[in-house]
């Protein structure tokens, strides 16, 4: 690879993986290309990005925003403003590729986070779901007393 190319890289790389975006990254090796292809569209599907990366570029680009992360062997890094999403998408992949597939850890607000972590966080509800739960909360004591309302309405008739 050329040096260009590797700044050209290191730049982009720079400017994507800031504090607003949480990256995770993961152990490929033993994946077929269909394997990878359904990660990218899960990923792409959530708004977020996946890419092979070398890792001394990457080590590069988080040093550039002040991380110093230090990486083995093969990666591929998923990145992204939906952290519980992408970390539920990993671990879905992850668990369904036990074999070829091993999360590794992840940055997330300029620190550094082991494998229980993107676990833990991967069991948090998504935004459209607390939401749900909100509007659920929201919508039950109305209900309650819609249902209380008719019930005294139902009595009146009755007399």
């Amino acid at each position: 690879m050329k040096k260009e190319l590797k700044k050209q890289i290191v730049e982009e790389l720079s400017q994507e993986f800031t504090k607003d975006v949480s990256v995770f990254y993961a152990d490929y090796k033993g994946q077929t290309v269909q394997n990878l292809e359904e990660l990218r569209k899960a990923v792409r599907e959530a708004e977020g990005k996946a890419r092979v990366i070398k890792n001394t570029l990457a080590k590069i680009a988080f040093a550039n925003n002040g991380v110093e992360v230090d990486f083995e062997e093969n990666n591929i890094f998923i990145w992204g403003e939906d952290q519980i999403t992408l970390a539920k998408i990993i671990t879905k992949h992850a668990s369904k590729y036990k074999d070829t597939f091993k999360i590794k850890g992840a940055v997330v607000e300029g620190e550094v986070k082991d494998t229980a972590y993107v676990e833990e966080v991967s069991k948090l509800p998504t935004k459209e779901e607390l939401l749900g739960m909100v509007a659920f909360m929201m919508k039950a004591p109305i209900a309650k007393f819609a249902w209380g309302l008719n019930k005294l309405i139902e009595k009146k008739s009755e007399q």
